[in-house]
């Protein structure tokens, strides 16, 4: 019996001795294939974990179904496979697995993500206190924006320390009500 050299077949043969299940086919045809695949995934995907998967689900494809898949022109069907696969492997990954320089384009740096949530938090008080009478609002706010002490508040308005706590006691009261208790007690507890 005459030794086989699969490196020297066509394209042609071999496929006809895949689809007898011939492994050194397949493997003269992984090996002859795989580094312009790959090079061809890989430009598309930029990622090479990726890029492994989906060659790795071409070749196996084309194993598993070696007796009933009708290949006519291998090259254009490995270009074709790899690249659908990796289309597919897109539509799956997306918004899923964002590479690096993508991700941190979009997350905000934690100094100006607090600096927003302070901001955006600090309107929608304003928002809230805008219900409160005029006093009650101007005490709370001397009281928890401008550090004021009870006694200084009391003495600005003329009032007794008792009314000033009471006073503080409503806005606090309706910011609980309106912001929600788990906002309320991560800011003023």
């Amino acid at each position: 019996m005459q030794h086989l050299d699969f490196k020297d077949l066509s394209d042609d043969q071999l496929l006809l001795y895949l689809k007898e299940g011939n492994h050194m086919a397949f493997q003269s045809i992984y090996n002859k294939y795989w580094e312009r695949s790959y090079r061809n995934v890989y430009n598309v995907l930029y990622d090479k974990g990726l890029s492994e998967d989906v060659l790795h689900e071409v070749f196996s494809d084309m194993w598993f179904r070696k007796d009933t898949i009708d290949i006519r022109n291998l090259k254009a069907y490995l270009f074709k496979s790899v690249r659908n696969n990796a289309l597919l492997k897109i539509r799956s990954e997306k918004f899923v697995a964002l590479n690096a320089d993508m991700i941190e384009g979009l997350v905000l740096k934690p100094d100006i993500e607090m600096e927003f949530d302070q901001k955006e938090l600090k309107r929608t008080i304003e928002q809230i206190m805008k219900q409160l009478p005029a006093r009650c609002r101007a005490i709370f706010y001397m009281s928890r924006f401008q550090d004021c002490s009870i006694s200084e508040i009391a003495v600005h308005f003329g009032i007794s320390h008792r009314t000033v706590e009471n006073q503080i006691h409503l806005a606090l009261k309706h910011l609980r009500t309106n912001l929600g208790i788990a906002i309320f007690l991560v800011l003023f507890s």
